[in-house]
């Protein structure tokens, strides 16, 4: 893992330098693909629901947001933009609300005849956020269902294109946070969660019947799927030496703020979260390396 002296460094590196270059046989990410959930559909980010303009990796700010001065998060998709121009560009994002890591393999297959040459992967928080402890999936279970949709992607993707897998957030920071945290001044994160239970299927965390022992069970559980992604990750870029292969634990080890997380739901990114979290990967990606941000 990068260490936080590190990437304060790459952060002003980054902010100084005026150009820079590919890797030898990288290609211009122009062709934006995400695999992922609700997070990645930036669901209640600013609004209600799905808020795709704020999605870290999608988002975008064009006329309308601009004209009702809504939040700019600067996605990856408009940072592509700024580096490599508007031609030849396309953003599509797979990710769906409720996905786990057993529906990688499925959302990749959409990658076919798309030629795409970057894919980004965020997936895994509903696998740690279950109904209960007992049903988070074993090791082994997580294992094959990233290795199915590695097999996948890396199926439809050819020689240049770049791969970006995120690490699981830490689901008990956010729980920890939202202790603290209240709705418009008005309502706990706790009350919150116990008057939505049944919209928000986290139970393995958010249940007011666990102990902090069972949360401090789920997230080592958290660690060790995030162990798995990089372990397959780092063993997915050795065996594709022509690909550009890159596991990031930055929203993981990340100390958000109340600010950063939902008035809406007190559980996902607002589109402060949002844009840290673009900024984040941004620089802990495939592109670190151009220094443009």
């Amino acid at each position: 893992m990068r260490d936080r002296a590190l990437v304060g460094f790459i952060i002003l590196a980054g902010a100084l330098s005026v150009a820079a270059t590919l890797q030898p046989g990288q290609s211009e990410p122009k062709r934006l693909y995400s695999i992922g959930d609700s997070i990645t559909r930036a669901f209640d980010a600013d609004l209600i629901a799905d808020q795709l303009h704020l999605s870290w990796v999608n988002g975008y700010h064009g006329f309308w947001e601009e004209l009702l001065n809504l939040p700019d998060i600067n996605a990856h998709n408009q940072r592509i933009t700024n580096q490599w121009g508007s031609g030849g560009r396309e953003n599509w994002i797979a990710a769906e609300n409720g996905a786990r890591v057993d529906d990688m393999a499925s959302q990749a297959s959409g990658l076919a005849g798309k030629n795409a040459n970057y894919v980004t992967v965020m997936l895994g928080g509903n696998d740690v956020c279950r109904d209960e402890i007992a049903d988070l999936p074993t090791n082994a279970e997580f294992e094959a269902n990233v290795r199915a949709g590695f097999d996948t992607l890396l199926s439809h993707i050819g020689p240049g294109a770049s791969v970006l897998v995120s690490a699981i957030p830490d689901v008990k920071q956010l729980y920890d946070i939202g202790q603290d945290k209240t709705i418009l001044g008005i309502v706990n994160c706790e009350t919150l969660w116990e008057l939505t239970v049944l919209g928000f299927p986290c139970g393995s965390m958010l249940s007011s019947e666990n102990s902090e022992a069972d949360r401090l069970y789920v997230q080592s559980r958290n660690v060790g799927y995030n162990d798995i992604l990089a372990q397959v990750t780092v063993e997915k870029a050795a065996q594709n030496p022509d690909k550009f292969i890159r596991y990031s634990s930055v929203v993981f080890d990340e100390q958000f703020l109340e600010s950063d997380i939902s008035d809406l739901d007190c559980f996902h990114p607002s589109w402060r979260g949002q844009k840290r979290i673009s900024e984040g990967l941004w620089l802990d990606g495939p592109f670190n390396q151009v220094g443009c941000f």
